[in-house]
């Protein structure tokens, strides 16, 4: 049996459980949309206005579910306009399969049409954990699944192939024996689960069962690898208290228990008295570029990593621990089980609940402030939004909303959030990676909050929301350009508005973005006073159809906003 290079993809993609591809078609890239046509059944197709779109909508993807789609954009600009789904993949550990069609390889170093000067791979290399040029039709099985197993193992992340057109339409014989293999999934089974090595573990648990006043750092890759419920088990065993990562991607503890005690801080008075820290999956980086925070120099630190690159990155620890988040957990859990009762912690659990309720009365306090006021108050947008999508996933690009987001919501269920970091930041991230976390989570309802300044770097890829008939709702607040950016000029350099506006940090005109979603096929609503914004969000929520909401906000707010990363 002949079987073409592009129905070899399309068959392979299906054996190693890939169900959702990504794309910007080209004319060299007929043959293999052919190839995933023939096989709808078995993997869905998405495309959107540009390169940039489909990698981020990938990306949230990927972060939505944990595994990887196929992402295939055309040549070297295509590959350029992709990066940003690339960077910010690496930068939160997404699963992505990022591949670029290229020049035929009879042209190779002809620099001929949108040709590169040496590899395909080079543009991606820093940011992929692995990149290869597949060189034959022959070797395109063995390129697919070696980059499942590279995408999924810990810690995850993205890969790059390259595929020079003529592969697609290159014919090989392919025996039975050969077919049958493509049909079997199980085909490459790896066991990537490991655990840390054990007398690590026996070393963390003795620290923590000595401690008087433990306290967890709990990062996203708890989140990531499904080990929340097994983190909370530990966290109530020691009365430990718990603070969340900083610049958070995924939410790693329910916001809700009673010993989380808010975002980490070097300041936190929690922080201050720790005697031993554990610290899972947490990424400390810093956007202002200061010295990663350090623990008190009496306090013992625990690292649990993914990766040996991890240890000492950011904190240095006195156990360092690698190993799969979920599995390690358990194996501690367990560890500190057969070390008997831990005490009480009487005095510990009674500080972590009186800044727990410190932190609660700011909070309300905040939210009240200025709640009749227009435009909007970003507390009572947010407030009025999780009352009437109680539900939702909260997709935050927002900027100037994320402390607000972070702080004065509860969140039971930690999967029911998605943030960037400092990390992966990448402007424009929001709109097309709540694209594709709708995709991925077809039973929720996604409600993405977008800053308008991030907005127009992808504000395109809405067309692609409305063809596809996502259920997505998109806020943006209209607080007028980059206003966190304009007010730090303003407070710290004294620069005055004509300044801002000079630069185009304050958008003058202000953009419509309401009739600019309406032009790329959407529904959408415009609301400039808090009376209007209930029935707005009602009436987004009652249609299932993408929409976009234009909330004009208070601009000042990003006070609040560079406060908090102050602290």
């Amino acid at each position: 049996m002949k079987i073409t290079g592009a129905e070899l993809i399309a068959r392979s993609l299906i054996a190693n459980g890939i169900t959702h591809a990504f794309n910007v078609p080209g004319l060299g890239i007929h043959p293999l949309l052919g190839a995933l046509k023939s096989h709808s059944d078995k993997i869905n197709y998405f495309s959107a206005p540009n390169e940039t779109g489909v990698s981020l909508m990938a990306d949230g993807y990927g972060r939505a579910t944990g595994k990887p789609a196929f992402v295939n954009v055309y040549h070297a600009s295509g590959t350029a306009l992709g990066l940003m789904g690339v960077t910010t993949a690496w930068g939160d550990r997404s699963p992505m399969i990022f591949t670029s069609t290229t020049s035929s390889r009879k042209l190779e170093r002809r620099d001929q049409y949108a040709s590169v000067p040496r590899d395909i791979t080079e543009m991606t290399r820093q940011y992929c954990k692995w990149s290869w040029e597949v060189p034959l039709v022959e070797r395109i099985p063995e390129a697919i699944a070696r980059a499942v197993v590279m995408a999924t193992t810990p810690p995850m992340g993205p890969v790059h192939l390259g595929f020079p057109m003529d592969l697609y339409t290159e014919e090989i014989e392919l025996d039975a024996a050969e077919a049958a293999l493509l049909a079997r999934p199980e085909r490459l089974r790896v066991y990537n689960a490991g655990g840390a090595d054990p007398a690590g573990i026996a070393a963390a648990a003795e620290l923590l069962a000595r401690a008087k006043r433990p306290l967890i750092i709990a990062g996203g890759e708890v989140a990531q690898y499904r080990a929340i419920e097994t983190l909370v088990q530990i966290a109530e065993s020691l009365g430990a208290a718990v603070l969340g990562e900083p610049y958070v991607a995924y939410l790693g503890f329910p916001y809700d228990h009673p010993q989380f005690a808010g975002r980490f801080a070097p300041r936190n008075p929690l922080s201050q008295q720790a005697d031993v820290i554990l610290v899972v999956g947490t990424e400390f980086s810093d956007p202002g570029g200061a010295v990663p925070p350090l623990p008190p120099d009496s306090a013992k630190v625990i690292c649990l990593a993914t990766e040996a690159l991890d240890i000492g990155k950011q904190i240095w620890a006195d156990v360092g621990l690698i190993g799969h988040p979920k599995t390690s957990l358990a194996m501690l859990r367990d560890s500190l089980a057969a070390l008997g009762k831990p005490a009480e912690r009487t005095d510990w659990r009674s500080e972590t609940a009186r800044v727990r309720s410190e932190n609660q009365a700011v909070i309300e306090t905040e939210k009240r402030r200025g709640w009749d006021d227009s435009p909007v108050h970003l507390p009572r947008l947010i407030h009025e939004t999780r009352k009437v999508f109680p539900d939702a996933v909260i997709m935050d690009h927002s900027t100037t909303g994320a402390a607000y987001l972070l702080q004065m919501c509860d969140y039971p269920d930690p999967y029911g959030y998605f943030g960037i970091s400092a990390r992966a930041s990448a402007q424009g991230w929001g709109v097309p990676a709540a694209m594709g976390m709708q995709i991925g989570l077809p039973n929720k309802r996604v409600v993405a909050f977008v800053g308008d300044g991030g907005f127009m770097f992808t504000s395109a890829a809405l067309q692609a929301a409305a063809q596809w008939k996502l259920p997505l709702v998109v806020i943006v607040i209209g607080n007028g350009g980059w206003h966190d950016v304009a007010y730090g000029a303003r407070k710290n350099r004294g620069w005055s508005e004509d300044d801002v506006k000079s630069y185009g940090w304050v958008l003058d005109p202000v953009i419509d973005y309401a009739g600019l979603a309406k032009s790329l096929g959407l529904r959408s609503l415009r609301v400039d006073t808090p009376a209007q914004l209930p029935g707005a969000l009602i009436e987004a929520r009652d249609d299932r159809s993408p929409i976009l909401l234009e909330v004009r906000c208070d601009p000042e707010a990003v006070a609040y906003y560079l406060s908090y990363l102050a602290r």
